[in-house]
């Protein structure tokens, strides 16, 4: 059993039924015990006084509850083992610390606890549909202007950071003004030489402009071949 009672809190005041599932893997595998409780009788006259099936030791589970561990109902020192069903009603909001016993034919018992949750009132935890919804609910309040202001600054960075260019982007910008490229097919990868203008023809310079300075003609130098 996970959870007895089937909900993650219960009303206080509720009636609350106790929901569980337990078996014994022996008896699930048909296997049975018994006992000869005295060796010296023939009590079943099969003339074995061994074999006798004086005392079952397989048998049905019992199951027993402590209804709150921190109540000593029975007053023996021990607030974990109160097994009388009485009828208890959580009163008080908070936690509360129940205990299932289930013990076999021989009194091999095992153990476990389960905490409670118990509200004050049911209509305090029960989400509000948007007809329900005031003002007050709408407004933030002291309370979640700090998570606000956390949400908000998370933005600013995320937008700060989306602005910034990286490293692909700047080198892509840098090979576009190198290259001048004035339009890029998106078929992946950075603008490289292949995309960018071929340089203009030579013009041809006649005698008087490569004489002059300005036109940045360099007369080519000649060897006499010997």
């Amino acid at each position: 059993t996970v959870n007895p009672v089937s909900s993650d809190y219960v009303n206080t005041g509720d009636p609350i039924k106790l929901n569980y599932s337990v078996f014994d893997q022996d008896l699930e595998d048909g296997l049975v015990a018994w006992m000869d409780m005295d060796s010296s009788v023939d009590t079943d006259g099969d003339g074995d006084t061994t074999n006798d099936n004086d005392r079952s030791l397989s048998g049905n589970l019992t199951v027993r509850w402590d209804l709150d561990a921190s109540v000593d109902s029975d007053g023996d020192g021990d607030y974990r083992n109160d097994w009388d069903w009485n009828p208890l009603n959580w009163n008080e909001e908070g936690e509360i610390r129940i205990i299932m016993q289930v013990c076999d034919a021989v009194e091999v018992c095992t153990f476990r606890d389960y905490v409670i949750t118990v509200l004050s009132t049911e209509d305090e935890y029960v989400p509000k549909s948007l007809s329900d919804l005031t003002l007050e609910d709408i407004v933030p309040n002291k309370e979640s202007g700090g998570l606000l202001a956390l949400v908000g600054l998370v933005l600013v960075l995320g937008w700060i950071i989306m602005r910034q260019k990286d490293e692909e982007e700047l080198d892509a910008d840098e090979m576009m003004e190198t290259y001048d490229v004035d339009e890029v097919e998106a078929d992946g990868g950075l603008p490289g030489m292949d995309q960018h203008k071929p340089p203009p023809q030579p013009k041809y310079l006649s005698q008087e402009e490569r004489r002059d300075s300005d036109s940045g003609y360099v007369r080519p130098i000649r060897t006499r071949r010997r």
